[in-house]
Parts: C-alpha cells; structure tokens; sequence
C-alpha cells in the first residue's frame, strides 16, 4: 500500500534504459517474474501483467509467489503460469537456478520475498530487474524504481507503453494493472490528488474490462470468519489513545486461529483504526507461529511511518504505510508500542 503521492510527478525512463530493457527481454530464455512475500493486489497485478505482457512476445515466463495468497485475489491468475514457493519450494528452486532474467516486482530487495528464497536469490547470477515502488531499493542490472508511484502497477505500466507503444493493453494485462491500481490506492482514496492514476484507469477501461465486476470480486467477498474477525477487532481488541492521537489492534494465535484465519483476512484491518478522528497513527499486530507481524499507518506525510518502523520494528516501507516485526511475545511488543505512544515517538521529532 502507498498513500503519500499527493500530485502528479513525471515518470522519467531513459531512452537508454528501455533499450535496455528491451535487450534482456530479447536474450532470455527463461524469464521469471517474483514478488513479495504475503502478496497482495499491487504484487500479484504486477507479476501478472508483466508476465502476460511477455507471454506475447512468445517468452518461456513464470510467476513465482513465495507464499499461498488471499483468496479474493485468485481470479487475477487465470491463465497464469506460477508456482507458490511455501508449497513447492524444491519445483521453485529448480526454476530459479534455470533462469536467465529475473523480474522483481513490488519489492525493493532479495529479503522481502522470505528467508529460504532470499538465500536462494542471493546466490543467482542472472540478470535482475527491479520495477517497484518502495524507498530505499537495493541495485540491480536496471532499477525501475519510484516511491512517488501509487503503485507498482502505476510503474509497470509506463514501462510497457513505453514498450509497446500503446496506452490500451489487452484486457488481461489491463485486469492485472487495474488490480493492483484499485487496492494500492484503497479504491482511489489514497493519492487521489494524482491525476495519472485516473487517466490510467480511464485507458485500462478501454480494453473492455468490467471494473463494477472487478471491485466486488476484489472487495466483496469476505468470508463469514473473516467478517467476525473484523467485527471482533474494532470492537474488542482497538486501544485508543485519545490525547496521543493513536491507536492500535492486536490479535494473538489464539484469536486469529478462533475466527479461522486464511491469508489475506487482515488486509485493510489497520485502517480501521485511522478512521476514527482524532487519530493520525495507528498500528496493527498480529501474531504468528514464529514472529509478531506489525503494519504502521498515518493520516499525514508528516508522520513517517517508514522511518518509524525503520528505527524500532526491524521494518519499513512508505511514508504513510509500512510494516515491521518483531520476535518477542506478544504482550512485551504490547508494552513497547504502548510507551512509543506515549512518548509520541512516531512523530520523529527527535
């Protein structure tokens, strides 16, 4: 998720770097796409799109996702090639060892696809290109890299209009992209002061995709758990801290396991803390089998996020919108939050 874009900015690609690009693509035999770990609508629409994008150019092209996704999602991998590394991790490295260009998308380093593919990439000399949107990108053979982006979506698609000297793509590329645009922007309630992404979608539109049909499958099909879950969270487990402006949730094992947890039943929890007024920083915990998972938010670029979890929580991300982790109990990671409220340390004035 990306929330700080608040005008429109110029994409710059290089002439140099396209013909680049280009290059690799004609050369590789075997071309694997790969994203973040626990994808979401941005990862999976980028991978998508990218691979479908090379499908047309007759390419031997995989999508490689390190871990099972949420299940609302699944419509956007139809017709896709792809292998989930937690569920067939000997088949995922084998396929890696076999290429010759890798794509990361929506991923600004090695690390954010999981430990045991972190290793694995680590150790890869083939070519790697990056098409992201996240701060701080480690280098590779290109970066297409730009934060100011709504979305890796948003990049991908400069890329391939640049690529394919078209504004209107097929419409399963066009469902992929609009997939990633839709959820990185939270239905275009975040950076909607950016008139780009509107004249994207107004182009995706175009190749004949359905975007009503879309969001109900994208927003609108919730479980009964996942629902519970939800109604459970905001009126259980949200502590509000009114004269600090915050507040967070946290789910233990326990719970999560009680309200029958599948990936992907948190996404957009934390927000509901943000829409209470008067907060401007909010945060959700949840814990896991071998770690406490945290996602960061706030109302205002003035309050960094990313340099919040950054500094604290082993993490980072946007300025408006980021993650962090920790592998201490639940109830110690509790305490700590709590006092960094207190202490307003997520307004970084020290």
């Amino acid at each position: 998720m990306h929330t700080e874009t608040s005008q429109s900015f110029i994409m710059r690609f290089t002439k140099k770097d396209i013909l680049k690009l280009e290059e690799h693509i004609t050369k590789a035999n075997k071309i694997t796409v790969i994203t973040h770990y626990n994808p979401d609508g941005d990862a999976l629409g980028s991978s998508v799109a990218l691979y479908h994008y090379l499908k047309t150019l007759n390419k031997d092209c995989l999508c490689l996702i390190p871990n099972p996704y949420p299940s609302n999602l699944e419509f956007v991998l139809e017709d896709t090639d792809f292998i989930i590394a937690e569920k067939s991790f000997k088949n995922a490295k084998q396929r890696l060892l076999q290429t010759d260009l890798l794509f990361l998308v929506d991923m600004n380093n090695n690390s954010r696809c999981g430990d045991n593919l972190e290793k694995v990439l680590n150790e890869l000399s083939c070519t790697k290109i990056l098409i992201d949107h996240h701060l701080k990108p480690d280098a590779f053979a290109l970066n297409f890299s730009y934060p100011e982006s709504s979305a890796t979506c948003e990049v991908l698609y400069n890329i391939l209009k640049r690529l394919t000297k078209r504004k209107v793509f097929s419409e399963k590329i066009s469902k992929a992209l609009y997939l990633g645009l839709i959820t990185d922007t939270g239905s275009l309630s975040y950076s909607n002061d950016n008139p780009e992404i509107y004249s994207i979608i107004s182009n995706l539109l175009k190749s004949g995709l359905k975007a009503s049909k879309l969001h109900q499958k994208i927003f609108d099909t919730y479980s009964v758990s996942r629902l519970r879950l939800l109604g459970y969270a905001i009126s259980h487990k949200m502590k509000v801290f009114s004269k600090e402006r915050a507040a967070f949730i946290s789910l233990s094992k326990e719970e999560l396991k009680r309200y029958n947890y599948q990936t992907g039943d948190l996404e957009g929890v934390v927000n509901y803390s943000l829409k209470l007024a008067g907060v401007d920083f909010c945060a959700l915990l949840s814990e896991r089998d071998d770690k406490i998972r945290m996602s960061f938010r706030s109302k205002d670029p003035s309050i960094d996020v990313n340099l919040f979890a950054r500094k604290f929580w082993n993490g980072g991300g946007h300025v408006m919108a980021s993650g962090g982790k920790s592998y201490e109990k639940l109830s110690e990671v509790e305490r700590k939050l709590t006092a960094q409220i207190k202490n307003k340390s997520f307004l970084n004035n020290d």
